[in-house]
């Protein structure tokens, strides 16, 4: 019986990761939004993000991806988001990031609470709302300095540059 289990329960993950892999380059998903990175990056968010759905990817110029799944939550817990950055068919890295959760109250579960990442060196911001339908809504957004880096530059300065001070 033991045995049984251990061959189900390996038979599941590598199931799952082969839907996920199948997932991520699925080009039938919808995509909500997207934003452009400091380093010419793509970041795309998808609409309603359920359990071990693709939620986000950023496409790096380099042809590396950065895909966001959602894990779920079990009854109580917080979510928790995946994010696995390949290159070609190798893994590069992956790890899980809980999303913030109020803790049990007595006999009370906790809220998901709207949770915010810092990206890109501070110029994107990537923020998680849990819908009505128990779905992850995945933003992007870019900050005040993403959004003026983005800007075009209006060329060269006019103001006079600072003379060296000279020092006796």
């Amino acid at each position: 019986m033991a045995r049984t289990m251990a061959a189900l329960t390996i038979t599941i993950f590598v199931g799952f990761l082969g839907a996920a892999a199948v997932r991520a380059d699925d080009n039938s998903l919808v995509v909500k939004e997207t934003v452009t990175f400091s380093d010419g990056s793509v970041g795309k968010v998808y609409d309603h993000c359920g359990d071990t759905d693709l939620c986000a990817s950023i496409d790096y110029s380099n042809g590396d991806k950065l895909s966001i799944y959602s894990e779920g939550a079990a009854y109580c817990q917080p979510y928790f988001l995946d994010f696995v950055r390949t290159s070609g068919t190798n893994t590069v890295f992956s790890y899980s990031r809980g999303i913030n959760h109020d803790p049990m109250k007595g006999s009370h579960c906790g809220r998901t609470q709207t949770t915010q990442m810092v990206m890109d060196r501070g110029f994107v911001h990537l923020t998680v709302f849990e819908n009505s339908d128990g779905t992850l809504r995945l933003v992007f957004s870019k900050t005040a300095q993403g959004a003026k880096e983005a800007e075009p530059s209006a060329g060269p300065s006019t103001e006079p540059s600072p003379e060296p001070s000279s020092s006796p």
